[in-house]
């Protein structure tokens, strides 16, 4: 995620005039992507056993779960075949950045 954030900032740095703007945008790019990627992570860490015994069934489970070998993604492709095109330029349409308003961008997808 950190390598992620560093490519989209400098790309908004790089395409959108003006800082405030090309943070503005960076947030706007950003926020689903991480907010998805949080609560994918607080789920699976939620429900897991503690303790001794907690660690042995994981441990159990982990050894099933890898003999079955190489398994496609599925579910989790969004997750681990996220891509930025770095040649795609960010495509800012602020309005109205008065004092409170919020600003829209759009994003040309990869």
């Amino acid at each position: 995620m950190a390598i992620e954030d560093a490519v989209v900032l400098a790309k908004c740095l790089r395409d959108v005039p003006g800082i405030e703007a090309a943070f503005t945008a960076y947030e706007a790019l950003r926020r689903e992507r991480v907010e998805r990627v949080v609560a994918h992570g607080r789920r699976n860490g939620t429900g897991k056993a503690p303790g001794p015994i907690g660690r042995v069934i994981r441990d159990l489970a982990l050894r099933m779960v890898f003999r079955r070998g190489s398994q496609p993604l599925g579910a989790l492709r969004w997750l681990f075949e996220h891509r930025i095109d770095w040649e795609t330029p960010v495509a800012p349409r602020v309005h109205g950045l008065a004092a409170g308003r919020s600003a829209t961008v759009d994003a040309r997808p990869p």
